[in-house]
């Protein structure tokens, strides 16, 4: 487990390296003076973000604070076995689109994503060595990034622990505080009070 919090770390150090390129790098060039291409660009990140924002709040709520204690094998789980780093993949790119910020969207697929690829892998061997064969089953019928809509199943009733929902709505609300984020961003920037180091192709 060791290298897998070192991975945990690498990660959050890739993440701050997003939110620096946020800042420092602008708007592609393309999208500045295109209208059509700047219309593509924010709808494409407005329906990636809503759709990894839904699904990790979704995976939050049924898996919990029972990861390591409990596999679970319905809702998102179902369909995919890791909704919530998908999801996490899925707001990191419509981020990227929705700023217009090219730099970003090839970081995030060249060093966040890879990341993220790494840290699936090494918790497949704890999660094997926890539940054994029935996680080698699960693994045999659901995909480990792809959805595979026909084997969706789910309980009638799920239980939802106050500090999965409180994860849940933090989520969201960090995700809501986007759009605000980004024009103050564009405000320090027009004032010239924020440079822009480098802009995207």
């Amino acid at each position: 487990m060791n290298l897998r919090k070192a991975r945990m770390k690498l990660l959050r150090v890739a993440l701050g390296c997003l939110v620096l390129l946020a800042v420092f790098v602008g708007p592609s060039a393309a999208a500045d003076t295109n209208l059509m291409v700047d219309v593509i660009y924010h709808a494409t990140g407005y329906l990636l973000v809503l759709a990894g924002l839904g699904l990790r709040m979704w995976a939050i709520l049924y898996v919990g604070s029972k990861k390591s204690r409990q596999l679970t094998t319905t809702g998102p789980y179902s369909i995919c076995r890791n909704p919530l780093y998908v999801g996490t993949v899925l707001l990191t790119l419509g981020v990227s689109l929705g700023l217009e910020n090219l730099v970003m969207c090839m970081f995030a697929l060249a060093v966040v994503v890879p990341l993220h690829i790494a840290i699936v892998l090494a918790e497949e061997k704890h999660l094997r060595g926890i539940f054994g064969q029935e996680y080698v089953q699960y693994t045999q019928c659901t995909p480990r990034f792809w959805f595979r809509l026909s084997a969706y199943r789910s309980d009638s009733e799920v239980s939802v622990p106050v500090k999965a929902l409180r994860r849940a709505i933090l989520d969201a609300v960090g995700v809501l505080m986007i759009p605000p984020l980004t024009l103050f961003v564009d405000t320090l920037r027009q004032h010239n009070m924020l440079p822009v180091l480098w802009r995207g192709p």
